[in-house]
């Protein structure tokens, strides 16, 4: 399986660089990973010692985040979360960045509570999928999530924000962090961005209310085990939650109509993603029995042209019966004019069996917070 892309960076990060310049390069990185450690650290003390201040709203906030550079399936658990809030009775709002859609850099609203009012070019594929998705939710992008939720609050009435990547942003104060750690992929090298993974140092988990390791089906127990022990000595105070992303359904993006996911088994299958992991996306297919003969993977986010379709039909698709995508790249793939038959996954975010639901560890997080 020949990824489609697969940047110098992310060799240089793996350790996996030979090339004398790739080597160069990592130096380099080391040294701007330092300048960022070094700024991080100064920001953070900043709201510290009082001298930058957090905005309160008049509503539940909830943060929604990670440690890592994408990958740890943030946009569904900020779904799941929303979900919840919902099903609660609250009016719920999704505060979302909306990364590389033109609605960043201002206060836009994705949705009223009855589905997608912007573009996907807008709003940004994650925002526009919850909107998609979870159409009695309301969402807001825009790089200022102050202005969103007050937005949000004030025009929308809603009493219940979901802050979807909220961890790194100081600027909004909430009741209670949620940190996603990915089990396979959990402490990004431990080296902060650019020589490694990570946004911040893995001991600022103590600042986390609730760590959810993501992906906890997908390595081995002993693995689990060993990242749940590090996060324990890391955030003591904190709920630790072991979650999954369980496959629900196939839909395919040219037709109407629904596939059972058990359908993937014994198929000769391409796993097309633009993804911060997608190894994730692709062990999932695996243990859904699928014959994975090819897997196109592009860069986060990544903005889909014709002839990209078309070269992994070529290449990487060459030998399978289905092309399988993830929802989050569905809505960044044309409907029309596709090389052939693309199916997207879908996922929620459940616990692991045997363990506490969503529903249970949402109501026991939420009144152990009500309690401090």
């Amino acid at each position: 399986m020949t990824p489609v892309r697969e940047s110098t960076w992310l060799r240089i990060v793996r350790g996996e660089a030979k090339r004398p310049v790739e080597r160069l390069a990592g130096a380099g990185l080391w040294a701007l990973s330092a300048a960022y450690g070094a700024t991080l650290r100064l920001h953070l003390a900043a709201y510290r010692c009082g001298l930058a201040r957090r905005t309160r709203l008049p509503a539940l906030v909830i943060s929604v985040g990670n440690l890592t550079l994408g990958g740890t399936g943030k946009t569904a658990a900020a779904m799941a979360v929303a979900r919840w809030l919902w099903e609660e009775g609250k009016r719920v709002a999704l505060l979302s960045r909306g990364y590389r859609g033109r609605g960043e850099r201002r206060a836009l609203v994705v949705s009223e509570g009855f589905g997608p009012l912007a573009t996907v070019e807008a709003a940004g594929d994650e925002a526009y999928l919850v909107a998609q998705k979870l159409p009695n939710v309301h969402v807001l992008v825009g790089k200022d999530r102050r202005v969103t939720g007050r937005l949000a609050v004030d025009r929308l009435g809603a009493n219940a924000v979901v802050l979807d990547d909220g961890f790194q942003y100081q600027r909004l104060e909430r009741d209670t962090d949620i940190v996603l750690v990915d089990a396979l992929s959990p402490f990004g090298y431990d080296l902060l961005v650019p020589r490694g993974l990570l946004r911040e140092p893995p001991e600022h988990l103590c600042r986390a209310h609730a760590v959810w390791l993501t992906h906890s089906d997908l390595v081995r127990k002993a693995d689990v085990e060993a990242v749940r022990a590090r996060v324990e000595s890391l955030a003591p105070q904190a709920r630790i939650w072991e979650c999954v992303h369980a496959p629900m359904r196939l839909h395919r993006l040219d037709a109407t109509g629904e596939e059972a996911p058990e359908t993937l088994r014994g198929r000769r299958v391409c796993a097309l993603s633009s993804l911060g992991n997608p190894e994730a996306f692709e062990r999932t297919l695996a243990r859904l029995g699928a014959n994975l003969v090819g897997a196109a993977r592009f860069p986060d986010h990544h903005v889909y042209r014709p002839d990209d379709l078309l070269r992994v039909a070529e290449e990487e698709a060459a030998e399978a019966e289905w092309v399988v995508t993830t929802e989050k790249d569905a809505v960044r793939l044309p409907r029309q004019g596709l090389p052939g038959p693309i199916w997207a996954l879908e996922v929620e975010l459940t616990g692991r069996p045997q363990g506490t639901s969503l529903r249970e560890e949402m109501a026991c997080l939420l009144l152990a917070r009500s309690g401090v």
